[in-house]
């Protein structure tokens, strides 16, 4: 007989509180019924009943795999998203949260939101799963054995509530990608010392006013990013002009100019536009264009047994005007095998084995810096006219992607990550 078989998590309304228990697998119900075993299922750190029949009052049911472990039949496995904590729900992007609960429905793999404070000492946690459209309910749910983490900003992440829900996670056990959001200065710094120095264009990871002055004597541009920015909100461009300098300012999803006639006159102007905390410099390089828009490439990259690989590439060009190539800010994509072809023709294929082995050793490098702990990331990568490489960033959650082949590998390489990570977790949680 097999040790394996279909089963269903089910949660119904008993006495006015709802309470877990399994249905299904009724070879292995039965074989443990003549054994003498209990009536009851693990369910990660939980014992649940084992319903012979579909319980009344059912409010939510979702497909796991029943399997004889030892003595005793466990259900699941059972992950979670990570979220942001709010008064009455939670915060995240719930349409990148509802793709992967659907995914993870298929694979018959239980995932739940989890707001970073509902992370107790209890033995339940209180979880988010999706019913109807757009409709999210609360559940007791068993710890996960594996944590996806997508807590949606940085102003979330840095609150104690995160620290202490970090700081479980470890005292169970349980394992959790990936640690948290990535600073631009750490990440220029830790490329510089490496072997992929190489791909890095020439940057400077504080604001200076003297070193500024330098990098635009060498180059005809240069990007000023803040270290803890995101979607390009908060970055500039300054550029050298035939009556002086000019300076664009991403804010929002807006960019304006402002032309000055002096270097002192530009740094001032800087000054006034600037976010809070600390930028990095980075000189602009010309890239590639599609419809004499500049365009760079977005590689995302996913961890399987230990080794990095390219999921997807995509394309995203500057909007009309902007700075950059965020499509919330105007840009737009594209697939990436028409542009290589169109600039490099029979030298394509090249270039494109570039592109991934450049993102694969930038990925190992940034990895490092975070102790291993990272299982996906993407990086954003620039080409200019002679095919050489530039890293510009890496984003630590990346965003959805728009291509819907890429979005599905993307979405089964985070569930078998989490499969990895439970499996090879230092502390089995039944």
């Amino acid at each position: 007989m097999s040790n394996t078989a279909n089963g269903e998590l089910v949660w119904s309304r008993i006495g006015g509180q709802i309470r877990l228990g399994v249905l299904g697998g009724l070879a292995l119900r039965r074989q443990s019924v003549g054994t003498g075993g209990a009536l009851t299922v693990a369910v990660s750190n939980v014992q649940v009943p084992w319903w012979g029949a579909v319980p009344e009052n059912v409010v939510y049911r979702h497909p796991v795999e029943l399997r004889k472990q030892g003595d005793q039949v466990v259900a699941g496995p059972v992950f979670a998203i990570l979220a942001g904590s709010h008064r009455k729900v939670f915060h995240g992007n719930r349409s990148e949260y509802r793709d992967l609960l659907r995914v993870a429905r298929r694979e018959r793999k239980f995932v739940y939101v989890l707001p970073a404070a509902r992370v107790t000492e209890d033995t339940w946690w209180r979880g988010y799963v999706r019913v109807g459209t757009g409709k999210w309910i609360a559940l007791p749910c068993p710890y996960p054995q594996a944590v996806y983490n997508r807590i949606p900003t940085r102003f979330l992440e840095r609150l104690p509530v995160v620290g202490t829900a970090r700081a479980r996670f470890r005292t169970l056990g349980i394992p959790m990608f990936n640690p948290s959001y990535f600073n631009k200065a750490e990440l220029y710094q830790a490329i510089a010392a490496s072997r992929a120095s190489r791909y890095l264009p020439d940057t400077v990871t504080s604001l200076d006013m003297v070193r500024l002055r330098g990098l635009l004597s060498r180059h005809h541009g240069v990007y000023l990013k803040p270290s803890g920015g995101s979607v390009g909100h908060g970055m500039m461009l300054a550029e050298r002009t035939s009556e002086g300098y000019r300076l664009s300012v991403m804010k929002g999803s807006v960019c304006q100019s402002y032309p000055s006639n002096s270097f002192e006159e530009l740094w001032a102007d800087i000054m006034r536009q600037r976010l809070g905390g600390n930028y990095v410099l980075q000189a602009a390089v010309p890239l590639i264009e599609w419809n004499e828009s500049p365009c760079d490439f977005r590689v995302l990259l996913q961890k399987h047994v230990g080794r990095w690989s390219v999921t997807g590439v995509g394309v995203r060009v500057a909007g009309k005007g902007v700075i950059t190539t965020h499509v919330p800010n105007g840009g737009y994509i594209m697939a990436a095998g028409p542009v290589i072809q169109k600039w490099f023709g029979t030298r394509s294929a090249m270039v494109e084995r570039s592109l991934e082995e450049a993102a694969m050793e930038l990925a190992n490098t940034v990895d490092r810096q975070y102790s291993g702990g990272l299982g996906e990331m993407s990086i954003d990568i620039g080409i200019d006219r002679q095919g050489d490489i530039w890293f510009f960033e890496a984003n630590a959650k990346p965003m959805k992607f728009d291509e819907p082949d890429i979005r599905q590998r993307a979405l089964q390489g985070v569930l078998a990550h989490l499969e990895e990570l439970r499996v090879h977790s230092p502390v089995e949680i039944v």
